[in-house]
């Protein structure tokens, strides 16, 4: 997959416009310059694409018209709630053993609160996910960008990790926060594109009633020379499925590891594994 949008705007796209937020080196997702990588010299490379559909490098491009906060809270609160977006609220307290203050953990990505004559009385949480890629650093060919107004075809190309995103990022993170929302009964929601979502193991749906992780799957659509998000794909699941499901390999049958342990015992005596006979105490 290839560059597709620098500093918030497609590589296509060489309007005044595009051209002022990569020189100010502003992000229009969020209405303010981009700080990844760097505050003072970031890498504004927001997704890579196939050439119709992109797959998002950056948690901040979901945040386009603040689409994934109307669809959670909807779901979340019903039409016409009001709330707010709080960002990074860490929801883990570790309590000091001297006395020092308690130390918390578990930064979830936003926390929706709604509002109600002033006061907060419901939340719920939204976790975005980006994909990481492999292949090379990413700032030569975004300032190749810059510099000449065209990719650098030769060195633009990055493929999508999903795999790794998924394994090494996601899963642990939902497994530190999915539990505590479900003991308090509260929504737990996932942000992710399509590209990432339709990359997942297969695990089974549920009913919106009995949903402990709701995904809001965005297509990223290619949109003349821009790229825009599109009406999410709303999937309902429960914890224990998607954990089961995002396992890191499949377990095989307990007669398989009898099975590897005998071939061990018959190893030359050099490598052959120890074997012991439990001694009384």
């Amino acid at each position: 997959m290839r560059i597709s949008e620098i500093f918030g705007y497609g590589v296509e796209d060489l309007s005044a416009t595009a051209r002022k937020a990569r020189i100010e080196k502003h992000c229009p997702f969020r209405s303010s310059p981009c700080t990844k990588a760097s505050k003072s010299d970031p890498i504004g490379i927001c997704s890579i694409s196939d050439g119709q559909e992109a797959a998002s490098l950056c948690p901040v491009r979901f945040v386009e018209d603040n689409r994934i906060f109307n669809d959670a809270a909807r779901i979340a609160f019903g039409e016409g709630a009001l709330f707010g977006v709080f960002p990074e609220v860490r929801i883990l307290k570790i309590e000091s053993e001297d006395e020092a203050p308690d130390r918390k953990i578990g930064k979830v990505d936003y926390i929706l609160g709604r509002i109600v004559d002033g006061k907060v009385v419901d939340f719920a949480a939204v976790e975005v996910q980006a994909v990481y890629f492999s292949g090379g650093e990413t700032r030569s060919p975004m300032n190749f960008f810059l510099e000449n107004d065209h990719l650098d075809l030769k060195n633009s190309d990055r493929r999508p990790d999903f795999r790794s995103s998924a394994q090494k990022r996601l899963i642990p993170q939902l497994q530190l926060k999915v539990p505590v929302f479900r003991r308090w009964g509260k929504k737990f929601f996932v942000v992710v594109d399509t590209q990432f979502f339709n990359a997942l193991p297969n695990f089974s749906s549920t009913s919106q009633g009995n949903t402990e992780i709701t995904w809001l799957s965005y297509p990223i659509k290619k949109v003349g020379a821009n790229y825009s998000m599109q009406n999410a794909n709303i999937i309902y699941s429960e914890w224990d499925e998607v954990q089961n499901a995002l396992r890191e390999g499949i377990p095989p049958d307990p007669s398989e590891i009898v099975e590897e342990l005998q071939a061990k015992l018959a190893w030359p005596k050099a490598k052959r594994p120890r074997v012991l006979t439990v001694t009384k105490l």
